[in-house]
C-alpha cells in the first residue's frame, strides 16, 4: 500500500519549501503509519514572520475592475509596488510612502482576470496572484470560505488558514472576534501573519466582533488593517459589497438595532437588491445571532427591531455569525442561518438545543460556499479535514419580493456531532486558562511565533519510521 504526503507551504512570498514524503507499506493495517503522521504533523514549521515586515503585502476589496494592496515596513520608507496582468501586457506602477502603513489602489482592471502583483521594500520583495472579482450579475461559479473567532487560538488560526489556503476560493469573510484585544497593535499583526496565506491572494471582508473594542485605538486599528467599501452609515463597520449574482451585508452587532441608521440601511439595501434581476443570492453576516443554542443567547434587539422578519420578506438566503464558539445550522421559517465561530477561540458547549437547530457541533472549522448559477452549496469542513456538515439550495423560480422563502433544499447531509465533553466549556465571564497552543504572550521578548528545529524534526521522522518498521517485523514473527 502506497500514502504520499506532501506538505507544500509558501512563507515567505517568494520561495517554496515544500516538504514531500512517500511511505511504502505492504501491510494494509493503520496503526504502521500513525507514528509516522504524527512526526509530520509536528515538524510542519511555524511561518517566518518576514525580514523585518509587521504585516507582509495582502489583499483587499477586490471588485471587478480594482483591488487593494496593503502592508506595514518597520520604518517609514518609499516602497515600488508593480501590477502585471497574467492575461495581456499591460502594468500599473505605483510608489507609495514615504511612510510605515501603505495602501495602494488599482483601478481600470478587468473582471475576473489573473493579475500579478509585487511589492519591493527594503526587506525584500514580495509576490502572488489575485484574480478580480466577476461582472456584477455574472453567472460565473465562485467559492467564498466562512469562519470567525480566531481571537488568541494561534496554533489552531495558523493550522485552519494553512487548510482553508487550498480551497481555491475567491475571497474569505471573517464573523467578527479577530483578536482578544482590538486596541493592541501586536495582537492585529499576529492575527495578519496567521492569516497571511490567505490573505496573501484573495480579500477577507471583516465583521466587527466584541472583542474588536471598536472604539478609540481599536476603531482605529481595525480601519487601519482592512479597507473594505465606504457605503454604510458607520464607515467599513457597516457595509455591502457585491460578488458576481450575490450580493453580501455586514452589519455591526455592537451598534443598536431598534430605529437605528443601520437598520434603516439595510432595508433599503434589501429592498434595492430584491428587485435587481442580476442578484440572485442574499447573504448577512453579523457577529451575533438571532438564533442560537449556545451559552449567549441570541441577539434580543436584532430580534425586537423586526430586521429578522425583513430578512425574510426580501428573501435573505442565509446569515452567517459567531460569538457562540462551535458550529450550528438551523432554519426559521425558511431562513437559514450558519455559526462559524471554530476559528481558534476556546470552544464552547451547547447550552440548549432549540427546535429549529439542525446541526450543532462543538469543534473548530470554517465553512466553504459554492455559487453557481441558482445552486449555493454550503460544505463545514472541520480542521482536520473531515465533513461536519454539507447543504445544496437552489433558487426557486418566481417572483421575490413580499413571497416569503425563495429557495429550496436540494440536499442536505447532516453529519453526527461529536460534541466536546462539558468539562471544557468555556461560558461567557472570566475566560478560561490559556492552553499552551494559545499562548500569545511575548516569547523570549519578541512577540513572534515560535519554529522548531529541523534536525529535531527528521529525528521524529526517522523515529516513526523506525516504530512502524518494528511494529510490522513482530506481526510476521507472530504469524510465522
Amino acid at each position: 500500500m502506497d500514502f504520499d504526503f506532501d506538505f507544500d507551504f509558501d512563507f515567505d512570498g517568494t520561495s517554496k519549501k515544500a516538504l514531500a514524503i512517500r511511505v511504502r507499506m505492504r501491510e494494509k493495517h493503520p496503526m504502521t503509519i500513525l507514528p509516522c503522521l504524527v512526526a509530520l504533523l509536528w515538524t510542519q514549521p511555524a511561518p517566518d514572520p518576514g525580514p523585518g515586515l509587521p504585516r507582509r503585502p495582502y489583499v483587499q476589496h477586490v471588485t471587478p475592475e480594482g483591488l487593494s494592496l496593503l502592508w506595514q515596513t518597520q520604518r517609514p520608507e518609499t516602497c515600488d509596488v508593480r501590477l502585471r496582468s497574467l492575461t495581456t501586457r499591460d502594468t500599473w506602477e505605483r510608489t507609495s510612502g514615504p511612510a510605515q502603513h501603505h495602501e495602494v489602489r488599482f483601478e481600470g482592471l478587468v473582471p475576473s482576470a489573473r493579475y500579478e502583483y509585487t511589492v519591493s521594500t527594503a526587506a525584500g520583495t514580495f509576490r502572488a496572484t489575485v484574480r478580480t472579482a466577476p461582472a456584477t450579475g455574472s453567472a460565473e461559479p465562485f467559492t467564498f470560505l466562512v469562519y470567525g473567532d480566531t481571537r488568541n487560538g494561534h496554533g489552531v488560526h495558523r493550522a485552519l488558514a494553512q487548510v482553508m489556503a487550498f480551497d481555491d476560493a475567491d475571497f474569505v469573510i471573517h464573523t467578527g472576534d479577530f483578536v482578544s484585544d482590538g486596541q493592541r497593535h501586536d495582537k492585529w499583526n499576529l492575527f495578519l501573519e496567521y492569516s497571511w496565506p490567505l490573505m496573501r491572494r484573495m480579500p477577507l471582508y471583516p465583521t466587527l466582533g466584541n472583542h474588536e473594542n471598536a472604539f478609540g485605538d481599536g476603531l482605529d486599528l481595525y480601519r487601519r488593517n482592512f479597507e473594505v467599501p465606504d457605503d454604510g452609515p458607520f464607515p467599513e463597520m457597516v457595509y455591502a459589497f457585491t460578488w458576481g449574482n450575490s450580493r453580501f451585508f455586514v452589519l455591526d452587532t455592537n451598534q443598536a438595532f431598534s430605529g437605528a441608521p443601520q437598520t434603516s440601511w439595510l432595508r433599503t439595501q434589501l429592498a434595492e437588491a430584491a428587485l435587481d434581476p442580476r442578484i440572485r443570492h442574499l447573504f448577512v453576516s453579523l457577529h451575533q445571532s438571532a438564533y442560537t443554542s449556545g451559552p449567549h443567547g441570541p441577539q434580543q434587539d436584532l430580534l425586537d427591531s423586526g430586521l429578522v422578519d425583513d430578512l425574510r420578506h426580501h428573501g435573505v438566503l442565509m446569515t452567517f455569525s459567531a460569538h457562540d464558539h462551535f458550529y450550528e445550522r438551523g432554519r426559521v421559517d425558511g431562513l437559514h442561518y450558519v455559526i462559524t465561530a471554530g476559528g481558534g477561540a476556546p470552544i464552547y458547549a451547547i447550552k440548549t438545543h432549540q427546535p429549529h437547530s439542525l446541526v450543532t457541533e462543538t469543534v473548530h472549522h470554517y465553512c466553504r460556499l459554492r455559487v453557481e448559477g441558482d445552486l449555493v452549496e454550503l460544505t463545514a469542513v472541520r480542521l482536520d479535514g473531515s465533513l461536519l456538515d454539507s447543504l445544496v439550495l437552489r433558487r426557486a423560480p418566481g417572483p421575490s419580493e413580499g413571497s416569503g422563502p425563495r429557495h429550496v433544499v436540494v440536499r442536505e447531509h447532516r453529519a453526527t456531532g461529536r460534541e466536546t465533553p462539558a468539562a471544557f466549556v468555556a461560558p461567557p465571564g472570566p475566560p478560561p486558562p490559556t492552553l499552551p497552543w494559545q499562548d500569545d504572550a511575548p516569547r523570549s521578548g519578541v512577540d513572534a511565533p515560535r519554529s522548531r528545529n529541523p534536525l529535531f524534526g527528521a529525528a521524529l521522522v526517522l523515529g516513526g519510521a523506525a516504530v512502524a518498521l518494528l511494529f510490522l517485523a513482530l506481526r510476521r514473527r507472530r504469524r510465522s
